[in-house]
């Protein structure tokens, strides 16, 4: 019963989303457009602006790797890469408006799943739905 309710919350995250991308994205940019990108660009949303070297940690990846990564965000205007103007040798790589808009536009997703528990939860009941998602939350960052 729980696996069919995360599916069906999952499922609809997932087609919002897609529907978000299209209507982001351009023709061309959607072709070039994987799963792995958009992981790619939660997690430079998460880190700020990050360094190259500091993404590329964060996503296990190597620099010749990150490289490519870069320039095919960058052809997709997902990203920009700028250099340090402190150090020569850094790149610090933000999302681009529509990288935003993506990542936004989920977040508003999960916005309005919190919206619907607290119309029909009570204060006490928000607190122990939270309370478990976090104990969910905790295990899964534990593996």
């Amino acid at each position: 019963m729980i696996e069919n309710n995360i599916a069906l919350i999952a499922n609809y995250f997932w087609k919002e989303s897609i529907n978000n991308i299209s209507n982001t994205l351009s023709e061309a940019q959607i072709s070039n457009f994987n799963m792995n990108d958009y992981y790619y660009l939660t997690s430079i949303y998460q880190l700020g602006a990050p360094k190259l070297g500091d993404l590329a940690t964060k996503l296990n990846l190597t620099k010749p790797a990150i490289s490519a990564l870069v320039k095919r965000l960058e052809k997709n205007e997902l990203i920009v890469k700028t250099q340090s103007k402190e150090d020569k040798r850094v790149y610090f790589v933000s999302l681009t408006n529509k990288a935003i808009k993506i990542i936004e536009g989920d977040n508003k997703l999960y916005a309005s799943l919190s919206n619907v528990f607290s119309d029909f939860l009570t204060n006490e009941e928000m607190e122990i739905v939270d309370n478990l998602l976090q104990k969910v939350v905790d295990r899964f960052i534990q593996l």
